[in-house]
């Protein structure tokens, strides 16, 4: 399993930070928020998950994504912390 970093974004505000081990970033988001994730397509309101790990991020395989819950582009998110 990797670490991550999930941060609840409101645009370039973080709301709230959770540390959490998965072995996908999606997975990661998943566990730490309770709802099905899927890729930001600019939502105001959007979820940053920051994979912690020694090795550089590269073009192929980046360290940090972008997500949004299903079916929503602008929402509430909800807390678990």
């Amino acid at each position: 399993m990797k670490a991550y970093r999930v941060e609840e974004m409101d645009g370039e505000t973080v709301l709230a930070s959770h540390a959490v081990e998965a072995m996908a970033p999606y997975e990661a988001a998943r566990k730490a928020l309770g709802v099905e994730v899927t890729l930001r397509a600019g939502a105001d309101r959007w979820i940053r998950v920051v994979e912690l790990t020694d090795r550089p991020p590269t073009r192929l395989r980046p360290g940090v994504f972008e997500f949004r819950v299903v079916g929503r582009t602008s929402y509430p998110l909800p807390s678990v912390c």
